[in-house]
């Protein structure tokens, strides 16, 4: 059943976001998900955009930008693509972008939510969209009836954040991103999430996470993808059930210091299983194929032959029976 459970009160206030889920059009390339654009009205936007604790002043170094969150009720979030420690970062990134290995990347930026918001009708929209009705509407756009919670957060996002593309743990449910950039310059930054589809050659780990359940979905390299498209217009919200083809990604290289890239940031966690269960190493899908795979005269064929997919699929249920999982 899908949950439906009630506030002590109901406020008419925000209620339009609601009905603005439920209207919305699906998209289904490169997998299905929702966009709406003006998700908040003019009024209501103007509000989160321009008030202070959203609309920092221009910081002077990284450390004082870093100083001025936390003065402005932000705390260090611990989040994928980050790290927990702010001297590291300072000391390896003043306005850099993060560092990777070439393949698979270890993040190396700075996350911070804000916990203590101080307008009032900030914290009831935020309230709102952590409320039932919101957590509802979303539920019954996908049709999704396992019992699930929901938490909706405002946060920044330093330079050098970096997720490789990845379709979410099996116990996330659903994601939404709304862009509350507070300066014009931000739509055409490089701060936007990419929606991606795998090349030809990596369409079978498609079928491996489908058949395989009890393996949790692990992040893989940028060179193994194609972004397909990014939501860079102010005020503009995304929305996506995760599953098995809802590859997206991240990757922040820009001056944090006049604005930052900030959102409202949430997602819906199942809560009837284990939060992650145990995962294949993406290196264990770096499967090529061999010559007698191409044709005479290629020395690399872009579509995997049937034969090549097999082998891979075999290759990784051998590891799984194995439990050589990482």
């Amino acid at each position: 059943m899908l949950t439906q459970l009630r506030p002590v009160e109901e406020t008419v206030e925000f209620d339009y976001l609601a009905d603005r889920i439920r209207d919305a059009q699906f998209s289904d390339e490169p997998f299905r998900h929702i966009v709406v654009e003006n998700f908040l009205s003019d009024a209501h936007f103007a509000l989160v955009t321009g008030d202070p604790q959203v609309a920092l002043a221009p910081a002077s170094s990284s450390r004082a930008l870093i100083h001025l969150l936390v003065d402005n009720g932000y705390k260090l979030k611990q989040f994928p693509g980050c790290t927990a420690d702010v001297e590291t970062y300072l000391a390896g990134n003043q306005i850099k972008p993060g560092t990777r290995d070439g393949e698979y990347l270890e993040g190396f930026g700075l996350t911070f939510r804000l916990y203590d918001i101080r307008n009032e009708a900030i914290r009831r929209l935020i309230g709102f969209l952590n409320s039932p009705a919101f957590h509802l509407a979303i539920q019954e756009k996908y049709g999704i009836t396992r019992p699930n919670r929901i938490e909706t957060a405002i946060q920044k996002y330093l330079s050098g954040y970096e997720i490789s593309p990845h379709p979410d743990i099996r116990s996330k449910c659903a994601t939404y991103l709304l862009n509350i950039n507070t300066d014009p310059r931000a739509d055409a930054l490089p701060i936007h999430t990419h929606l991606l589809k795998f090349k030809p050659q990596k369409r079978f780990i498609y079928s491996f996470w489908e058949e395989n359940p009890d393996a949790d979905r692990c992040w893989v390299p940028w060179d193994w993808c194609t972004s397909q498209k990014q939501i860079t217009q102010n005020n503009s919200m995304v929305l996506f059930e995760a599953h098995n083809r809802s590859l997206h990604a991240i990757k922040l290289t820009y001056d944090h210091l006049p604005f930052q890239r900030t959102q409202i940031y949430g997602n819906l966690w199942y809560t009837d299983i284990e939060f992650e269960k145990p995962w294949i190493d993406y290196r264990q899908f770096d499967i090529r194929p061999r010559a007698t795979d191409t044709k005479p005269g290629q020395s690399y064929r872009p579509v995997a032959s049937r034969s090549w997919r097999q082998r891979a699929r075999g290759r990784i249920a051998r590891l799984l029976g194995r439990g050589e999982r990482s």
